[in-house]
């Protein structure tokens, strides 16, 4: 059976001499395993870095074994919705965006399609930090509205003109010294928590 979707890639590993394993994001919130056969060679399915983390893809796949417990998907064509591509003119950049989608694979899961949230701030999060002049704040105000999103924010009255606040605004919100590093050290505390090692 042949299926269409929209993804976000998350992380990519190389298979064999040839051959890409994908990591991504749909946009109801689960994580899907795409096998890319000959990827690294194919200049007509998947040409040019294609099949790259942070790329916001419309793809045509075989469905996995559903009864597989995390079924690995053949991807069969892609084409490119958007790159991001100011991402990789600066490595700070690049760096910030690859941490977002780093924290996003640890969370998301097979199957589970009910975090549309998650898939909407992660877009709205690789956007906003493609022009971002405050990368740590893009991060921390990232990881408070997941925490939130995943209802385990405590209701500090500190995280709340962040979470009211939206992503694209991240450079708005004046804090600093003191204050700012107690906020960055409460939410790291906070995400650690709930993912553990990452």
């Amino acid at each position: 059976m042949t299926e269409k979707e929209k993804i976000l890639v998350l992380k990519t590993f190389k298979h064999g001499e040839s051959d890409i394993i994908v990591h991504a994001l749909n946009p109801r919130g689960a994580r899907m395993n795409f096998f890319a056969r000959g990827a690294m060679k194919s200049r007509k399915r998947f040409a040019g870095g294609l099949l790259e983390a942070t790329h916001y893809l419309d793809v045509t796949y075989k469905v996995g074994r559903l009864s597989d417990a995390d079924p690995l998907h053949t991807l069969l064509e892609a084409q490119m919705i958007r790159d991001f591509p100011k991402l990789r003119t600066d490595y700070d950049r690049l760096d910030a965006a690859l941490y977002l989608l780093k924290i996003v694979h640890k969370l998301s899961q097979q199957g589970v399609d009910d975090s549309p949230e998650l898939f909407n701030l992660l877009g709205n999060a690789l956007q906003a930090a493609e022009t971002s002049t405050s990368l740590e704040k893009l991060k921390v105000h990232f990881e408070l509205k997941l925490l939130a999103a995943q209802g385990v924010l405590p209701g500090e009255e500190s995280f709340n003109e962040w979470l009211m606040t939206s992503l694209a605004q991240h450079e708005k919100i004046g804090i600093e010294g003191q204050a700012w590093r107690w906020l960055q050290q409460q939410t790291h505390d906070h995400l650690r928590h709930y993912l553990g090692q990452f």
